[in-house]
């Protein structure tokens, strides 16, 4: 039994690497936006997933979380489904078929306009579903969930340096092909700016946790041991990672994803400051004042850091103001084509071929919107008021899962609060751009959610705490 014990163990340490390595892999060639990479993914992912439910069962510490993302996989793949689903009756199906029937006499009727593109749809929404479940059932403790975010911050600050290194050198090359938009813009792994900066800016605070963290184990390091200047080293690697991640991020020029990036730092940079230590001894003899001062003197500095380092997205945004802006100008389109399908939708991964019709000539006749350039909306249309439904019941599991780790965590609450502002930093920039919707960063962002839900759910004890005080060796 001890042995089999073992074996678990080191099993489940084997595919938690794997877990990592396929993030990674889905990462590396353009957020895998094309079919060859992304269908390697999935079937990767999806083995990892199968494997890891059928040795190891629901997790203990999450799995009310675990059956509610599961339900929600269920819903929206199964609904996606049925668009596709040819209708005996034409009051479900959508009106287009009617056209379609008078013009060139097809017989069949569905919800979706695109059938087919619908059916093909459906892996894009599971695989970050997927992900979240699979990184659930591999992240049993706070070690193995704080080596999921060791191993994704290293990725961020790898993948940042070779984006430096690619747009100081090559800007006209993108890894291996040449790069036919957004010359101007840092884009590192990814097709354009905007998911760069959504991934760069969570790097950077995930990166920075890791500076806190490792500075924080070196100061308790007892002097004179052989392993301090180990640590020394790994310190000041994180804090050129750090560099390398903000400085990427700046390069990006994403005027949204700087902004959300900035919103999000204004909520987690200031506590972690005051919080830097980790001692609550320490910070029940400070004075409130004294608290009240460092808290000012962080947001003071992440609004310097800004106005000093986001010049270039500035002057994009003073360039071009917002009425100027494509994106906003089609927005009213989307909302009478929602309007027009609230209730059942135009089937998953139609915008593009539904959203020609409701296009406003004042926009202009170039470009080709094959994306809403907003998460929420295009959702909407596309599966109609399910959507909204399922987003409003994942932002109150995820409310309700941060608010528990604030109540219950202690020495790993910063986690807790990483995991707050990354979620308002993606949910932010949702709004005006579609990083979620692209295979890569949605991957990332879904393992990263997974470790920091768990460390939210787990347990403070003492066996917790003694594991936070030892170093990773990630």
């Amino acid at each position: 039994m001890f042995s089999n014990l073992i074996n678990k163990r080191v099993l489940r340490e084997v595919l938690l690497f794997a877990f990592i390595g396929f993030v990674i892999l889905t990462l590396i060639p353009f957020g895998s936006v094309t079919p060859f990479p992304f269908a390697f993914a999935a079937i990767g992912m999806f083995a990892l997933a199968i494997i890891s439910g059928l040795l190891f069962g629901e997790p203990r510490q999450s799995r009310w979380v675990f059956s509610i993302a599961l339900f929600l996989l269920v819903v929206l793949a199964g609904w996606a489904f049925i668009q596709t689903i040819e209708l005996p009756a034409n009051w479900l199906a959508n009106p287009a078929w009617n056209a379609a029937r008078d013009l060139a006499g097809a017989q069949s009727a569905a919800i979706s306009v695109e059938p087919a593109d619908t059916l093909a749809s459906i892996l894009w929404v599971a695989l970050p579903f997927v992900t979240f479940l699979t990184g659930l059932l591999l992240c049993d403790t706070d070690q193995r969930a704080r080596k999921v975010l060791t191993g994704l911050g290293l990725t961020v600050g790898i993948i940042a340096v070779f984006g430096l290194l690619q747009f100081l050198l090559f800007p006209n090359i993108l890894i291996v092909i040449e790069k036919r938009a957004y010359l101007d813009s840092l884009t590192a792994v990814f097709v354009n700016r905007n998911t760069a900066a959504t991934f760069l800016g969570l790097g950077t605070l995930l990166i920075l946790t890791l500076v806190r963290d490792i500075t924080r184990a070196y100061s308790n390091y007892p002097t004179g041991e052989p392993g301090r200047n180990a640590l020394l080293l790994r310190s000041w690697i994180y804090i050129l990672l750090l560099c390398a991640c903000f400085t990427a991020l700046m390069l990006s020029r994403s005027r949204a994803g700087i902004f959300a990036t900035f919103v999000a730092a204004l909520i987690y940079f200031p506590w972690l400051v005051i919080n830097w230590n980790g001692s609550r001894r320490h910070l029940r003899s400070a004075s409130r004042w004294r608290s009240m001062l460092k808290l000012l003197s962080a947001i003071v500095f992440v609004v310097v850091l800004l106005t000093m380092f986001a010049g270039q997205a500035i002057l994009r945004a003073q360039e071009r103001r917002l009425e100027d802006d494509d994106r906003f100008c089609i927005l009213p389109g989307i909302w009478r084509a929602i309007s027009d399908h609230w209730l059942t939708g135009t089937g998953l991964g139609t915008f593009r071929t539904v959203f020609s019709a409701y296009r406003d000539p004042a926009c202009g006749i170039f470009g080709v919107f094959d994306r809403a350039h907003n998460f929420y909306l295009e959702g909407f249309l596309g599966f109609g008021i399910l959507f909204p439904i399922a987003t409003v019941l994942a932002f109150f599991v995820l409310a309700r899962v941060f608010r528990r780790g604030f109540a219950q965590r202690r020495r790993l609450r910063h986690y807790v609060l990483l995991g707050l502002a990354a979620t308002v930093l993606v949910a932010l920039h949702a709004a005006v751009d579609f990083s979620l919707q692209i295979p890569g960063f949605a991957v990332f962002y879904s393992a990263f959610l997974s470790a920091v839900v768990a460390i939210s759910l787990g347990r403070s004890n003492g066996e917790a705490d003694m594991a936070y005080e030892r170093p990773l060796t990630t």
